[in-house]
């Protein structure tokens, strides 16, 4: 008898478990940097700051607003954001870099 009620509890109980497990898979942490830039004054400033911040190692997504006069770095998960190589593409495009923050925010599946 107690070996038809361990059979049972395995075939029931382990994989509704492991698929339960599966059901929620937890959301990757990844790493924003925002930074000031200072000196834009178009679309076209925003634009090209945003294609160059793009093509860094681990950017998943750049986002460079005029009217806020900042840039979101946002890396891939498990990846940390390098200032410094985001400081150098502003100046090399012709603008100042100001203050900057680094948070964690979770990244949706």
């Amino acid at each position: 008898m107690k070996t038809i009620t361990t059979v049972l509890a395995l075939f029931l109980v382990v994989p509704a478990t492991l698929w339960g497990a599966e059901a929620a898979p937890k959301a990757a942490e990844q790493q924003v940097l925002e930074i000031q830039v200072k000196g834009m004054t178009c679309p076209f400033c925003a634009y090209g700051i945003e294609k160059n911040l793009s093509k860094l190692p681990g950017v998943k997504q750049a986002q460079v607003s005029l009217e806020a006069k900042k840039a979101r770095v946002a890396m891939q998960p498990g990846q940390a954001p390098d200032e410094a190589a985001v400081r150098k593409v502003i100046v090399d495009s012709g603008f100042t870099p100001g203050e900057a923050t680094v948070h964690a925010q979770n990244d949706s599946p």
